[in-house]
């Protein structure tokens, strides 16, 4: 006889109800399709029940059954009672749990509930049913944050079974397979929160609905939906009670597919149905529904330029490969971005695993144009590798996830690398102009400020030549109670906010012209200069930044750095000079070159900088150029 069970133990806590899905409750429906997809094309990988390069196909069913034909529904109802009756008690000041269990009392009690069944076909179905520890079946159904799929498939967490429980009312769903090692098997799986009996001992809030035997399955298939019966090899995924509230879901699934898994389903490997075809996305209409503004307004903007390269690649997309940990692992296409689209290029390379989903949008590349790539990641090896280091929604790495910390990090730097320095190997000649920054021109003064003749100029602002500017806030590392000694061993060195030492200032002799200010401040007042400032000029030309500040301040600071990912790669700079108003006989300037930075004080909002510098670089990159003051009391 199959039944309801919810195991109980003595002196365990209570589970709360926070641990439940916690990852994917801010957008459930979009991780809902990117998971179920994900374990449908690891099957793939599977060496043992090879695919055959067959399509993956997965259909997503609405459907309405009797709340009465659920199965063990009369046991379930009084547990759901039971939950309410000890949460509202439980909980004094939060409402939130026990009115989900109220709320759940309802759903169970009215006539029809509504479902969503999620099928898989061309794939092995879960394996190991029979199994009573480790494999596909076990991790799926029973096991908590384990992982154990084959090398070069996409999971790597064991937590994206919650998402289909998040979609659920009452945080219920039924698993049915039918597997390629011959075997079926069913169940049913209700994630609750803690609650205690009156036997004194605690139950866990999981519930299994299961064969009494001992059998952890029913060995037999599940059919919750009438006139449909499984026959082939796959797994059938049955949300109870699945929200209401899913405004548009169908086409939040078919965006979230095309954004996630864009390389799948261009190449085939992927197709997408739902509600007995309403919606059906595949190999053929992909750039159809990329084009339809009610599945756009759920589109990542950067899915487009990334489908572009796949669609243009024998054409003009450079390509570029890269041995990681074996031959060529890495291919990388890159395609500049067209004309018209250059101001709202973001320019990120999006890193896909050889499953076809993508896991992220590497950011912060060289500024050398408008341009988008796609980085495949081809190897076993180098997709194991990084899988183990992505966060439970796959959408970032952390090199703190490894046991080995420092080789992961040099890992991500060595890839990531690979990618910026192929930017500007193969960029670098075929992008000629810099890029006006958007939004800039009103920030700029006349080209006269630079000392340029002005009759002699006819163009426009539009038709110059300048870097592209970018002004934001950089993140401040905390570094309380960090002692540092700088390199010849000197205690009790100050730490900027970017948690590099400042070294103790030593006296300089000063040369002939301008030259840094030979008597600098102590660095404790630059300490509190972390607002950023939005000036009413601010220009890059030739080596030359001319700067105004848009009230007054008395000091400002101006970072100049090459961007990259996820940090700032500091810039060499020399021979700096400021000059004010045009006048390089000013002797009233007061300013300090410290670590990349220059710093300027008593900074009146009538006066124009011009800040001269040499860089230590034989290449042409474009500058970013944060600027601060201090902290307002």
């Amino acid at each position: 006889m199959n039944k309801w069970n919810f195991p109980s133990a003595e002196r365990i806590s209570i589970n709360g109800f926070n641990n439940i899905g916690e990852e994917f409750k801010d957008n459930p429906i979009p991780a809902l399709a990117k998971e179920i997809c994900q374990n449908s094309l690891d099957t793939k990988f599977i060496k043992e029940y090879p695919n055959g390069g067959k399509t993956i196909k997965v259909t997503f069913d609405e459907f309405w059954i009797d709340s009465n034909a659920i199965p063990g529904y009369d046991e379930f109802v009084e547990v759901f009672e039971k939950e309410y009756e000890f949460n509202k008690d439980f909980y004094k000041n939060d409402k939130e749990v026990p009115n989900f269990y109220k709320n759940g009392i309802e759903v169970l009690k009215n006539d029809r509930i509504r479902c969503l069944r999620i099928a898989d076909y061309n794939t092995t179905g879960l394996i190991g049913s029979n199994e009573k520890q480790s494999s596909p079946w076990c991790n799926l159904t029973k096991n908590a944050g384990v992982s154990d799929k084959p090398e070069g498939s996409g999971g790597s967490k064991g937590k994206g079974k919650f998402a289909s429980f998040i979609c659920s009312s009452i945080y219920t769903v039924f698993y049915s397979t039918y597997a390629k090692d011959g075997l079926k098997a069913s169940c049913g799986i209700a994630r609750l929160s803690g609650y205690d009996l009156e036997d004194g001992t605690t139950a866990l809030g999981e519930g299994y609905y299961e064969s009494d035997e001992k059998l952890f399955r029913i060995p037999e298939l599940l059919n919750l939906e009438a006139n449909y019966p499984r026959t082939e090899y796959g797994t059938d995924v049955y949300i109870i009670g699945f929200k209401d509230d899913t405004e548009n879901w169908k086409k939040k699934i078919i965006a979230s597919v095309i954004d996630n898994f864009f390389l799948a389903v261009f190449k085939d490997d992927l197709e997408i149905d739902i509600c007995h075809g309403e919606y059906v996305l595949n190999q053929s209409n992909i750039e159809e529904y990329m084009q339809d503004e009610e599945i756009t307004a759920y589109l990542s903007q950067e899915t487009s330029y990334y489908y572009e390269i796949l669609k243009n690649e024998k054409e003009d997309v450079i390509r570029e490969q890269f041995s990681l940990f074996s031959e060529n692992d890495l291919i990388l296409k890159l395609r500049i971005d067209d004309k018209k689209d250059k101001y709202t290029s973001l320019n990120t390379v999006a890193a896909v695993r050889s499953t076809g989903m993508k896991i992220l949008d590497i950011k912060y590349l060289p500024r050398l144009g408008c341009y988008h790539g796609v980085l495949e990641m081809i190897g076993p090896k180098v997709n194991d590798y990084f899988r183990k280091l992505e966060n439970a929604t796959h959408n970032k790495w952390s090199a703190s996830r490894s046991s080995n910390s420092d080789e992961a990090q040099a890992m991500i730097d060595k890839l990531i690398g690979f990618v910026r320095e192929t930017i500007r190997k193969k960029l670098t000649a075929t992008i000629k102009d810099e890029i006006d920054a958007e939004g800039m021109s009103e920030l700029l003064p006349d080209d006269e400020l630079f000392g340029e003749n002005n009759n002699e100029k006819e163009e426009t602002l539009s038709d110059e030549v300048i870097s592209k500017i970018e002004i934001r806030e950089t993140p401040i590392k905390q570094n309380k109670d960090l002692k540092a000694k700088s390199d010849d061993g000197e205690d009790d060195v100050e730490l900027d906010e970017n948690g590099e030492i400042i070294k103790k200032k030593k006296p300089v002799n000063p040369g002939p012209g301008p030259h840094p200010n030979p008597n600098p401040r102590p660095e404790e007042r630059y300490s509190k200069i972390k607002r950023i400032i939005v000036p009413s000029k601010l220009r890059m030309k030739n080596n030359q930044i001319l700067f105004s500040s848009s009230i007054d301040e008395d000091i400002v600071k101006i970072e100049l750095n090459i961007s990259g990912e996820g940090y700032k790669e500091k810039t060499n700079l020399t021979n700096v000079k400021v000059i004010k108003n045009n006048d390089p006989a000013n002797s009233d300037i007061k300013y300090d070159f410290i670590d990349n930075s220059i710093y300027l004080e008593n900074v009146n909002a009538k006066d124009l900088y011009s800040i001269q510098y040499d860089i230590d670089n034989y290449e042409n990159w474009t500058m970013e150029v944060d600027v601060y003051g201090n902290e307002q009391e």
